[in-house]
């Protein structure tokens, strides 16, 4: 199977399918099916599948392949309804923001100090991500180092990590810190860090998320002319 053809396809519209080809380029794309008709990979880093298709006959032959409870992000809208129906899963929508230069974003002003979290930090991090719903999550984040805190007078200000599929988020400023350019200093942090390690930075924002893609443009990053679908147990 040649990656590398399948990579120069994806790159064809890179904004919408930047989560396949850095899924690729890290080495856990595994290919399900592929024809001229569309893709479906499976994700072995995170157990999750990724499908693009032209053809509706390639969607029925995908979902097929899909196996239960792994989450399934669609790349076209007019799939989703017979997928959800199909898998018997739930929607999220996101666009893509990709940052496309080979260095960071410029320092806007006085910086936080940044540094790695360990796993000695869960208890003080949990409680302000999704009200501790997602302590497992972080736990394996924090084990991996991949979760950066921003501190000012030795304080925890803000924090953001690095996502299992590919992306980067987990983006949380206290309240006290807030409209101190801690988000945007964190984003910088991250970017930066990703770019190091020859890897593509890019997150994910809700269409409704006036306040991230604010920040994103700040950065500059790139949207994806259109949403993405996640479909999720």
């Amino acid at each position: 199977m040649d990656l590398n053809k399948l990579e120069e396809a994806l790159e064809q519209d890179r904004l919408c399918h930047i989560d396949m080809i850095d899924c690729i380029r890290r080495g856990f794309a595994q290919v399900e099916k592929w024809d001229e008709r569309g893709v479906l990979l499976y994700n072995t880093g995170c157990n999750q599948y990724h499908l693009t298709a032209k053809d509706p006959s390639f969607l029925e032959e995908a979902v097929a392949l899909c196996r239960p409870g792994r989450t399934l992000v669609c790349h076209q809208e007019e799939y989703v309804p017979q997928a959800v129906s199909r898998l018997g899963l739930n929607r999220m929508d996101f666009y893509h923001g990709v940052y496309s230069h080979s260095a960071p974003p410029p320092q806007r002003g006085e910086e936080p100090v940044i540094r790695t979290l360990d796993p000695s930090w869960l208890d003080q991090v949990s409680p302000h991500y999704y009200a501790d719903s997602e302590r497992a999550m972080l736990a394996h984040t924090l084990a991996r180092g991949e979760i950066f805190g921003a501190f000012k007078e030795e304080k925890l200000a803000g924090f953001i990590g690095c996502h299992e599929e590919g992306t980067y988020g987990i983006l949380e400023v206290m309240p006290d810190f807030r409209r101190q350019g801690i988000g945007y200093a964190l984003e910088r942090h991250v970017i930066g860090w990703l770019l190091e390690r020859g890897r593509i930075p890019y997150c994910q924002i809700r269409p409704d998320n006036k306040a991230s893609l604010s920040l994103q443009n700040r950065l500059g990053l790139e949207l994806s002319p259109r949403v993405v679908h996640w479909l999720f147990p």
